[in-house]
């Protein structure tokens, strides 16, 4: 395993909760820094994905090369592990040049694959998801997720009834292996070699509640519903895309489908984020790396980039 790089540091990753106005504060960061931005969400990286995943908007774009925003479609591969890798060749690269790179994103899973490493999907046994599929349908999410929670509790703990993907990719493996996945990752794990420096972004909680409230309020206006019917109409859905399991999006299919009304479905994407708010701040909580940067809403995001840049350079 290759010893982290205890240089001056080069990588700056600005991660924080929903709505903090992590992209707002990036840009005038990486201008500052002379740096390119990594987008490290799960979602921005399709281009079917216009409206929910809250991309960039096109000046911004234009200011500061970033990558991994609208470069891959719903119908490609593309896990937090790929993420990892091909980000950690753009670090390697702009720091062997003595370049700066900022890192910006929310997505936990993928900032844990690019800092600390995710365990090699290379290595992975053949699982056949088809059958495991048939099986979650015929025994039930309860009792599947029952069995998970004896063969591989930490993945469990983690891991939602929604997502019966994450679920059924643990049980194979440790069928198929007598090994939980989650020992393997954590044992074969290699860290990001670079030096870096963590920040954390988040704001009041009421006022981060009620911005994400207003978030979702405006993607309707803008027309989610209308991008989900459009990738149904592609043959995409909460079924077959990782993408689309995901607040923002798999509250709009059952509201499609006639479950619920408008105004449940509007109300049910505004709790699903502030759901996932209170997971990001619990996660970070726990990682004594990352540096906590409060902010005021309406503090002017270039004040902000510049506490963080001065800190960063200290």
């Amino acid at each position: 395993m290759a010893a982290p790089d205890k240089r001056i540091p080069l990588v700056l990753i600005l991660a924080g909760t929903t709505a903090s106005g992590k992209t707002e504060v990036s840009i005038p960061l990486a201008l500052s820094m002379n740096a390119e931005i990594i987008s490290a969400d799960s979602r921005q990286v399709y281009r079917e994905l216009k409206i929910g995943s809250a991309p960039p908007r096109e000046e911004q774009l234009a200011a500061v090369p970033h990558h991994f925003v609208a470069t891959k479609s719903l119908t490609e591969r593309w896990t937090a592990g790929d993420f990892a890798r091909a980000a950690r060749e753009i670090i390697k690269n702009r720091s062997d040049k003595s370049l700066s790179t900022v890192v910006v994103g929310g997505s936990m899973l993928y900032l844990r694959a690019l800092i600390d490493g995710l365990y090699s999907s290379e290595n992975e046994p053949t699982i056949d998801y088809v059958a495991l599929r048939s099986e979650w349908e015929r025994r039930g999410s309860d009792e599947m997720m029952q069995e998970l929670e004896q063969l591989d509790p930490e993945i469990a703990a983690r891991t939602n009834r929604a997502d019966s993907h994450r679920a059924l990719r643990a049980i194979g493996h440790f069928r198929a292996t007598g090994k939980r996945l989650s020992e393997m990752r954590r044992n074969e794990r290699e860290p990001l070699p670079q030096a870096f420096k963590l920040y954390f972004l988040h704001g009041d909680r009421v006022e981060t509640y009620d911005r994400v409230n207003r978030r979702a309020e405006d993607m309707l206006k803008q027309g989610l519903v209308d991008e989900v019917k459009q990738l149904l109409s592609l043959g995409f859905d909460e079924t077959n895309s990782n993408a689309l399991r995901t607040h923002g999006y798999q509250e709009v299919f059952p509201y499609l489908r006639g479950e619920y009304d408008y105004e449940t479905m509007r109300e049910e994407i505004q709790k699903a984020v502030r759901h996932y708010v209170k997971r990001q701040l619990t996660w970070f909580r726990r990682d004594t790396r990352a540096i906590w940067v409060s902010r005021v809403f309406t503090e002017n995001p270039i004040d902000i980039a510049e506490r963080i840049c001065r800190e960063f350079k200290g």
